[in-house]
């Protein structure tokens, strides 16, 4: 059984290293920073994106999809396409779950090409207000420092696969879904699903409660 795991926005495959152990099947990970590349695509949009990984990869309703943040609305659109079964782990179906400083996405474009998002002081402020004194904060601020660091394109691509919308409707429903309801990333789904304790990186500071529900639905699957 292939399972494959897709990161979040600017993370990348080590967010999975405390669960991935407790997993069996043949493990794949995608890294986003790779498969969009570093050259503008203002066209692409989270189900083209699907698309391209189902090509390369060939996967099929055989395959498990594993999603954190990102990863997970990715997942999703692969489902769309597939019928692959899926865990949303810190995901989202609907946009309005995604939390956002500013709706406005030419202007966030904008501000991450003039270096007025993701820098050293936006990462001081953030880890302040959000993540100070939690086993989080040091997760956080690795991912933050990835994007401060990371090619601007490549992250604007990634955040079209999270603002563009989709022009087509999306009916499929994620197998397992895995939130915290102190998620401050992420609103908790208005639909059922599996709660675990602390935030957005409960896979990384309380592996277990997230491994858990996975091995028990890879079980039945």
């Amino acid at each position: 059984m292939r399972i494959f795991f897709i990161h979040g926005f600017g993370e990348d495959e080590a967010i999975f290293d405390k669960i991935t152990p407790a997993i069996d099947g043949e493990h794949i990970f995608l890294n986003a920073w790779t498969l969009l590349g570093n050259e503008p695509r203002p066209n692409v949009n989270v189900l083209d994106f699907a698309k391209e990984i189902i090509e390369k990869y060939e996967i099929s309703e055989k395959d498990i999809i594993v999603g954190h943040s990102m990863g997970g609305w990715i997942a999703f659109h692969i489902k769309h396409v597939t019928g692959s079964p899926i865990v949303q782990i810190a995901s989202w179906t609907h946009p309005d779950r995604v939390i956002l400083p500013i709706s406005n996405e030419r202007f966030i474009y904008w501000a991450v090409r003039k270096g007025l998002f993701f820098n050293g002081f936006q990462k001081w402020v953030y880890t302040t207000l959000g993540y100070n004194n939690k086993p989080s904060k040091v997760v956080f601020s690795g991912i933050f420092d990835k994007l401060i660091q990371g090619n601007k394109d490549n992250i604007i691509n990634q955040l079209r696969l999270i603002l563009t919308p989709v022009p087509e409707e999306v009916t499929v429903t994620p197998d397992l879904r895995i939130h915290a309801r102190k998620d401050i990333v992420i609103r908790p789904p208005r639909e059922p699903f599996h709660e675990v304790s602390g935030d957005h990186f409960t896979l990384h500071t309380s592996p277990q409660e997230v491994y858990e529900p996975i091995v028990a639905f890879l079980s039945k699957a």
